[in-house]
């Protein structure tokens, strides 16, 4: 996180001081800023990731220390050194078709995987759903609710019959 952050403040800086290496700068910018919020979002998410996945996210983190460290050589470098200019922005393209690649072909690996995961739990959830559902359905089913054949509502309701002849009369005064 922190080092993609670095990287992008001097990628800033090539971008309007180095003519060689305006256009590399100006794509890894762009490339580095969606990958950043999704960096941050593994950073902080506190979930353990399979290895191949933590290899390749180490791998990113690698390739953009490395990148860091051009981005350091190219602001360093004179305007006049023409020979060392030109390997520098080549290198800069290296970085940027490394990271675009990785943006384009694994990231979005990373991403079907994930939907892939969370659709087959929350099938498995909905599964669990439906077992919950069939059994709270039986066992309402086997209650005596109805007032049909002596359940529960009907002897209330006989009840409430039986007490009403003697609220109206003076039974209940005690009398």
């Amino acid at each position: 996180g922190e080092i993609a952050t670095e990287l992008l403040k001097m990628l800033v800086s090539i971008s309007r001081k180095s003519v060689l290496c305006k256009s590399s700068a100006e794509e890894l910018i762009a490339s580095i800023e969606e990958l950043l919020p999704i960096i941050q979002e593994i950073k902080y998410s506190g979930v353990e990731l399979p290895q191949t996945r933590q290899r390749q996210l180490d791998n990113l983190s690698e390739t953009l220390r490395n990148g860091l460290e051009l981005a350091g050589k190219v602001l360093a470098s004179g305007r006049w050194n023409v020979y060392k200019n030109l390997q520098l922005a080549r290198k800069m393209e290296k970085l940027e078709k490394t990271v675009s690649r990785f943006v384009k072909g694994t990231m979005l690996a990373h991403v079907l995987a994930d939907v892939h995961h969370i659709r087959f739990e929350s099938a498995e959830r909905f599964d669990r759903l439906d077992g919950s559902t069939r059994r709270l359905e039986q066992r309402l089913g086997t209650m005596k609710i109805g007032v049909a054949d002596g359940g529960w509502l009907q002897e209330a309701v006989k009840r409430v019959e039986e007490e009403e002849p003697y609220e109206g009369s003076l039974v209940n005064f005690g009398v």
